[in-house]
């Protein structure tokens, strides 16, 4: 383990490359939307072609790609996103990481081939193990990314994953008009083609290749050891997001919960959006907390820009739900649009609390989110249970409103810094008055136009706070400088001199 003589030498060299908060985490959203909207455009080219069957082992070959990478992964990427952003480790270290990354992923892909040889029919075989290998390499990339996240050179992640996501929309789409439609096994060649030009151009633009080579050692228990924590939250975080679905099947119809599943989904892909700002918050925030000169407001500045976001693209998600809800569901979709308005509220809420556990995890206590995640699982299921029987997938969209409550006050009680009370209790106080014209709206008009009541206070809170943050920012003087005048004016002997 490092002396802290030693780690606070690491630390410095980072600092120099950090950038800003906006850039560092915003960019992993560009990065994850354009992921999102090129699977999108790439799935309903393969619908059209190959049917919503091929639709649907595509997404089982992903879903079982994602749980095996997670367990192979024992939380590695975001514990050393976290550890080479504060300095505690070091670019060689992570190359070689990454590159025994990929080995165990390989191996599962050589056992996963026969074993999806013996279950499925023989005409998908092939294309349901190059879909499943696609899918490892993507999250293989993760360690790659670690080297650029939150510095300068951020915007290398979504330049590569948006410029392999448009040649694959291409080829996909050529192959579409110009033969007789994209086929489940075309499809997969073409994931593939792309999965393996974005791991090494991650691999070359990252300078992975050069860390490789410089001289490093790497102690695999050493490390394993303490990414522990982050497997666990990791595990205990999917549990989280998806074992409510398990206690509502005990309580109402099957078509209940496809409804809530169907809602969840919709807000699903702005949760992964916020999950990898949160991730660009963690290598912004890890060398400054670690650091003396890290200014006393960052705490609450981190935790306001995730508060303006997640108010901001809820609010446009809830303007956008009537129109959105039609086009997939049909007309009869009320139901799911109620669903996904409730679940808006979450989102704002989801947001500022990935900020709070951006910073819990930037000062290296991993160990206490996990203990965040326990109490906030074991209130959720209290929640569920006492709301889904009596309201059904209603009540298990408010229990999943009312946990992040939960969440929000764990993550406080271990940070344990005064300053963000106040910020947190506003969110809170924020997402409660949207909750509320939700409620007197339902009451009032129609669902689509109830749908809007929320979106537009959201909006509206997202701007002043916007509009605070800026005046605030305009007023506050430069710490450097005022430090500066305090030892100038402190100092008459120095003063003396300087004349």
């Amino acid at each position: 383990m490092p002396t802290v003589p030693m780690a606070a030498a690491e630390v410095d060299a980072p600092q120099r490359r950090r950038t800003s908060l906006t850039v560092a985490s915003g960019l992993l959203g560009v990065s994850t939307i354009a992921s999102r909207l090129t699977t999108l455009v790439a799935m309903a080219l393969l619908a059209r072609g190959a049917g919503t069957e091929a639709v649907g082992y595509y997404g089982l070959a992903t879903l079982i790609a994602s749980f095996t990478a997670a367990g192979l992964s024992v939380g590695l990427p975001t514990y050393l996103t976290r550890d080479f952003a504060a300095g505690l480790v070091s670019a060689p270290q992570v190359a070689r990481i990454h590159c025994g990354r990929l080995v165990t992923l390989l191996l599962a892909a050589v056992v996963a081939y026969p074993v999806a040889g013996g279950l499925l029919p023989g005409l998908i075989q092939l294309g349901f193990f190059l879909f499943f290998a696609a899918s490892l390499l993507e999250q293989w990339n993760e360690t790659a990314w670690v080297l650029v996240r939150g510095t300068r050179s951020a915007w290398l992640e979504p330049l590569t994953n948006s410029a392999t996501g448009v040649l694959l929309i291409v080829a996909c789409s050529a192959e579409t008009w110009l033969g007789d439609g994209l086929a489940f096994g075309e499809a997969a060649g073409y994931f593939v083609a792309a999965s393996v030009l974005r791991s090494a151009m991650a691999f070359i633009v990252v300078g992975m290749w050069r860390q490789v080579r410089s001289p490093g050692r790497v102690d695999p228990m050493t490390q394993l050891r303490r990414s522990l924590p982050y497997f666990a939250s990791d595990l205990l975080g999917l549990l989280y997001f998806r074992g409510d679905v398990f206690i509502l099947a005990m309580f109402v119809a099957a078509s209940e919960v496809g409804e809530y599943v169907s809602a969840a989904a919709i807000i699903g892909p702005a949760v992964q959006v916020a999950a990898s700002m949160g991730l660009g918050a963690v290598a912004y925030a890890a060398p400054r907390l670690l650091s003396d000169r890290s200014p006393s407001d960052d705490p609450v500045t981190i935790f306001r820009f995730f508060r303006i976001s997640g108010q901001a693209a809820a609010g446009l998600i809830c303007l956008a739900l009537p129109v959105g809800v039609v086009v997939l569901f049909g007309g009869e979709g009320d139901d799911i649009l109620a669903l996904a308005t409730i679940l808006t509220l979450f989102l704002a809420l989801r947001f500022a609390n990935f900020g709070l556990s951006a910073m819990l995890l930037a000062h290296g206590r991993a160990t206490s989110r996990l203990l965040v995640l326990v109490v906030s699982l074991g209130g959720n299921v209290v929640l569920n249970l006492a709301l889904d029987g009596r309201y059904g997938a209603h009540g298990a969209a408010w229990a999943t409103v009312l946990t992040e409550l939960i969440v929000a006050g764990s993550l406080l009680w271990f940070l344990r810094i005064r300053a963000l009370v106040r910020p947190v209790l506003v969110s809170a106080a924020g997402v409660a008055v949207a909750a509320a014209a939700l409620i007197g709206a339902r009451a009032a008009v129609e669902p689509a136009l109830a749908t809007m009541v929320p979106g537009g206070c959201l909006l509206a809170l997202a701007a002043l706070g916007l509009l605070r943050q800026r005046r605030a920012a305009r007023r506050t003087v430069d710490p450097a400088g005022a430090e500066n005048d305090e030892q100038h004016t402190a100092d008459p002997q120095r003063r003396a001199t300087a004349r």
